[in-house]
């Protein structure tokens, strides 16, 4: 697949569908892990060991996306950081030291005026935009050599702290002229503690992440990020209009990771360098209040998620990990406003185990436009699939086929598998010839762009959930048209109606049932409803309502709904189950 096919599926695939740019740029552990050392991204600086410099910078270069999977999402586990966004592609490791060059020594101290007892890495981001270097450290000292040119150099220090904690401190130096023989000190001693505070009294610090965004060649490059913000220390720097310091907080009850009923999640970026005194000084009174509530799908359930800030930078973003605990749980939620949240909550077992196989994760994106009261209500139920085909087979194993079956109106889905979940996938032409199949509910590899014409596809999954009655059984056909090799947006119907913290409606009751399409066209939906698990069908009257679709339905007076939809020659998806009912 070309770039520019790839930046195509990918803005497609984002519209409407916000979990599909996390699929699409999932970071890998390596990555992470990388990036965290200060090294990705980088090409190599010689020095007393280039060969050991040269296989981190191979480890670096093999992280790039290999699966839509969630644990790329995730690559230490569901209760620690989401890792999303786009980590630069590195360069190629090359031993600048055998090439004509200006000879630099390098010399780092810890913020203990020592050389720092691990191994230290140092960056080295030319001005001009060429790709940039890295050296790694030991013992605070290495010799190489550069091209001659201006510079933002950098390095992370970690310091052993007299109270048994470990520092990390960003030395940065944003222009550093390299004409002739160089040597620089970088020296942790001058940088100053970064402050995070909120005007609460028993409220603590969790987490939370420092990064500099420094404008080079007109564009803005993430140079440092992932550095923690608990005992995080940064040198400042003179006016630096093209320098920004981003800063993003975690506060709860006494820092505590799992039922906090408040959670403050906190960022800024502050432009013209760093100053001698950065921080974030957080006042309750300048945030959105969002009072959140975390619904179960019938059976109890542990609950937690991430959020992390939308940054403009394009780079990689953290989210760190709150618990809600036990659930149906109601948290208040405290947001800067005006910037865009990534936001995913999870659904797992009573224990907390928080299992790839436990586990049900959703995402959503939100943004307070002011400081003041909120209200969100995160139920899991009903079941819609919405999703994206991308043909061929795609660089980082990305799947050709990517629906989300599992997505509700508050959020969508991961994609397959689920737990207690099984199903198939067949793409059929126009006279009913199987094309390809896959054995996953809404998840393919490698289906090749196949001859022009019309085709159906069929997604068909059964369900025994460790955690849920409902979507016991789901199935949606759509019908489209191939006529190249471009991403198909399938079009959905999405099923939104008032249920409780449990996902049930009165027994009984009238139920009003809003649809919403996307990408299916101007036609009426059609809807039908079922109390005996879709033995019988009975036809509900639809009717427009400003940009959506509005039927009432009477609920049975025990059991479930069923619930299906259909854009007639578009789609049509049915969810056996779609919620169950309470007396």
């Amino acid at each position: 697949m070309s770039p520019a096919r790839r930046r195509e599926a990918r803005a497609v695939a984002m519209e409407g569908d916000p979990l599909a740019e996390k699929r699409t740029l999932a970071v890998a552990a390596t990555a992470v892990a990388a990036v965290t050392a200060g090294t990705m991204g980088a090409a190599v600086l010689s020095g007393p060991d280039p060969v050991n410099a040269g296989r981190v910078a191979a480890t670096a270069r093999t992280a790039t996306p290999t699966s839509p999977d969630i644990r790329d999402r995730f690559p230490h586990g569901l209760r620690k950081e989401a890792v999303t966004g786009n980590a630069r592609r590195p360069a190629k490791a090359r031993r600048l030291g055998v090439q004509a060059g200006v000879r630099v020594a390098l010399d780092v101290l810890d913020r203990r005026g020592r050389p720092p007892a691990d191994q230290t890495a140092v960056e080295f981001h030319p001005l001009n935009g060429d790709d940039p270097f890295f050296v790694e450290l030991r013992d605070g000292h290495v010799e190489g050599e550069l091209p001659a040119g201006r510079y933002a150099v950098l390095t992370r220090v970690a310091t052993a702290e007299p109270d048994g904690t470990t520092s990390s401190a960003l030395v940065y130096r944003p222009k550093v002229a390299i004409t002739g023989a160089t040597r620089i000190l970088l020296d942790a001693r001058a940088a100053v503690p970064v402050a995070a505070t909120v005007d609460r009294a028993d409220a603590g610090l969790l987490n939370g992440e420092v990064r500099v965004i420094q404008k080079i060649a007109g564009r803005p490059v993430v140079t440092s990020a992932m550095m923690q913000l608990r005992n995080a220390y940064i040198t400042p720097t003179a006016s630096t209009p093209d320098l920004t310091l981003g800063l993003h907080a975690v506060f709860t009850r006494k820092g505590a990771e799992t039922g906090s009923p408040y959670v403050y999640n906190v960022a800024s970026q502050r432009a013209g360098g760093v100053p001698r005194k950065p921080g974030l000084r957080v006042r309750t009174r300048d945030l959105a209040a969002v009072r959140t509530g975390y619904g179960t799908e019938g059976r109890p359930v542990c609950a937690g998620g991430h959020a992390s800030p939308l940054w403009a930078d394009g780079g990689i973003r953290i989210g760190f990990y709150t618990g809600v605990g036990a659930a149906p749980a109601t948290r208040t939620e405290y947001y800067t406003p005006g910037i865009t949240w990534d936001i995913d909550w999870m659904n797992t077992t009573p224990d907390c185990g928080f299992g790839w196989d436990t586990t049900e994760v959703w995402a959503r994106q939100d943004r307070f436009p002011k400081a003041g009261p909120y209200q969100r209500r995160l139920t899991p139920a009903p079941f819609s699939p919405r999703g994206v085909v991308i043909w061929g087979e795609h660089e980082g194993g990305e799947p050709a086929l990517a629906v989300s079956t599992h997505s509700t109106d508050a959020g969508t889905s991961a994609i397959a598998p689920y737990p207690g979940s099984t199903g198939t996938s067949v793409l059929r032409d126009a006279n009913g010839k199987t094309v390809y199949t896959s054995d996953h509910p809404g998840t393919a590899w490698k289906w090749p762009v196949p001859e022009p014409g019309d085709y159906s596809l069929t997604v068909e999954e059964k369900r025994a959930s460790p955690f849920s009655p409902l979507a016991v059984r789901q199935r949606a056909v759509w019908r489209f048209a191939v006529r190249d090799d471009k991403v198909i947006t399938l079009p959905s119907l999405t099923f939104r109606t008032p249920l409780d913290a449990r996902s049930r409606g009165r027994a009984g009751a009238r139920q009003q049932v809003t649809l919403t399409t996307g990408r299916a066209g101007g036609a009426a939906p059609k809807l039908w409803a079922s109390s005996d698990e879709g033995r019988t069908w009975k036809a509900v009257p639809v009717t427009r309502r400003g940009g959506a679709w509005v039927a009432t339905l009477t609920n049975p007076k025990a059991g479930f709904v069923s619930l299906r939809a259909a854009v007639t020659g578009v789609v049509d998806q049915t969810v056996i189950r779609a919620y169950a009912v309470h007396g």
